[in-house]
């Protein structure tokens, strides 16, 4: 990631989120930082503009457009904006200046490039699950295996739904026709039978998807969406919470990239769509005031529950969007010695708990296979390390327990998952843990109301 200095809004260097993960290492057009971001990072060339209402952004793109910008897109409710591409042989600098001190203007941000992690190999043939049981979760089933009605949102790279173990659990849309090219429930998503997607622009080799279009071109969004929900059918894996139902959103693209604007808008589609839980295992150095704003709002006005990965990076310094107020931040904890930090897990006193986050079973398109990861005996399924996998069981405990306490807020949902948890010792990093590790039957049969005076030791 860059340096701890980072620019504010304009500078020379644009810090990467990052997908929170480590896999096996593909080709890729250019050598990438220990971070999995390219070594020299573009600049932005989107500019987000947020006023006070819909009817000042019209009027601001109106401008924009008749001064020779291309408008990329129109912001609703409940951040009213619009994007719009620098002009060709111009800087960041000249458009934050044209529209500066417009009246209705409220913030002006670059929109900042997301990029995967950094990818190394795991253990192709380690088949089991036994992480679950580290963490009780078997026991935790016999008493809550998870509710559909329950909405959690994978705010990733899109989910296959057809494949075999969640074919059952992705959401399904009933106010809008499939693939007829009309916002049939006036959503500001066309066709979002089964999600969203906010993948707007071309890169290559990747093409824009929007609207519906969800399917998962990269594999991460799946192996993600498999860890909170694959359905146990017995062909495959089992998911924390079975039962719960899976909305994709897709902001990022074939190769894992997308920009701040892309999560911000994934984020607001999530909780707009009923989403109580939302799993975020993408993060980076850079704190784009338009995420922060999102991540407000799903709390504040939705009751969301944000979980976000901490990061890969080794050191100290939780990424964003883990580190805001009200996320809850999970680091990675070894499986070999789930007492221990594994070497990747990123650290810092925002982490809130710990899973287990290597050598941890997904789920993998078909058409993913060693592309994304090896797949197992020729089946849909790989292995794979990084604080990624381990958020997405804890939005997986996030939703047992909220289906057993529907009305909890997400301060109070995280607290229960917090004080459970088993604290574990602080080893080389006094604050990699947080609380601890997860406990998956003490937090389904924790009492939601009753409140922990002291903390885990690795939190003190």
């Amino acid at each position: 990631m860059c340096g701890r200095s980072l620019p504010l809004l304009l500078g020379a260097c644009a810090c990467a989120l990052a997908l929170s993960s480590r896999t096996l290492p593909r080709p890729a057009p250019a050598a990438r930082a220990a971070t999995g971001a390219p070594a020299s990072l573009p600049l932005p060339d989107t500019l987000v503009v947020r006023t006070r209402d819909a009817a000042q952004a019209q009027a601001l793109a109106a401008r924009a457009a008749a001064q020779g910008y291309a408008v990329r897109e129109m912001l609703p409710a409940p951040m009213p904006g619009f994007a719009v591409r620098v002009r060709r042989g111009e800087g960041l600098a000249r458009a934050f200046a044209d529209f500066a001190g417009a009246a209705g203007v409220t913030a002006i941000e670059p929109s900042y490039p997301l990029y995967r992690a950094a990818e190394h190999p795991s253990d192709p043939l380690f088949a089991r699950q036994s992480y679950l049981g580290v963490e009780k979760a078997p026991q935790a089933w016999d008493i809550e295996k998870g509710s559909p009605s329950v909405l959690v949102a994978v705010i990733d790279t899109g989910i296959d739904a057809t494949h075999p173990d969640l074919r059952g659990r992705v959401w399904s849309n009933p106010r809008e026709v499939p693939n007829n090219g009309v916002d049939d429930d006036a959503d500001g998503c066309v066709d979002d039978a089964r999600g969203c997607a906010f993948v707007s622009a071309a890169s290559s080799p990747c093409a824009p998807r929007s609207g519906g279009d969800v399917a998962d071109d990269a594999g991460h969004g799946t192996f993600v969406a498999s860890i909170i929900a694959a359905d146990g059918n017995g062909a495959g894996m089992i998911g924390v919470a079975r039962n719960v139902t899976l909305l994709p959103v897709k902001v990022l693209d074939c190769e894992g990239g997308g920009d701040s604007l892309q999560l911000a808008e994934g984020i607001i589609y999530a909780v707009e769509r009923g989403a109580k839980v939302l799993n975020v295992s993408l993060g980076g150095a850079v704190d784009a005031p338009i995420v922060r704003e999102a991540v407000r709002i799903a709390h504040d006005e939705f009751g969301a529950l944000i979980v976000a990965a901490s990061g890969n990076t080794g050191t100290d310094g939780v990424s964003y969007p883990a580190r805001y107020p009200g996320v809850l931040a999970v680091g990675a904890a070894q499986a070999a010695d789930p007492s221990r930090r594994a070497d990747f897990s990123t650290t810092g006193p925002e982490v809130g708990v710990v899973a287990v986050g290597e050598r941890v079973l997904g789920a993998v398109p078909r058409t993913k296979c060693d592309a994304f990861l090896p797949c197992i005996d020729d089946q849909p399924y790989g292995v794979a390390d990084g604080t990624s996998f381990a958020a997405p069981q804890v939005a997986g405990l996030a939703a047992l327990v909220l289906s057993r306490h529907p009305a909890l807020r997400p301060d109070a949902l995280a607290g229960v998952i917090e004080r459970t948890a088993t604290p574990l010792p602080a080893g080389d990093r006094p604050e990699w843990a947080g609380h601890g590790r997860i406990d998956m039957l003490a937090a389904v049969t924790a009492d939601p109301l009753f409140r922990l005076g002291v903390a885990g030791v690795t939190k003190n």
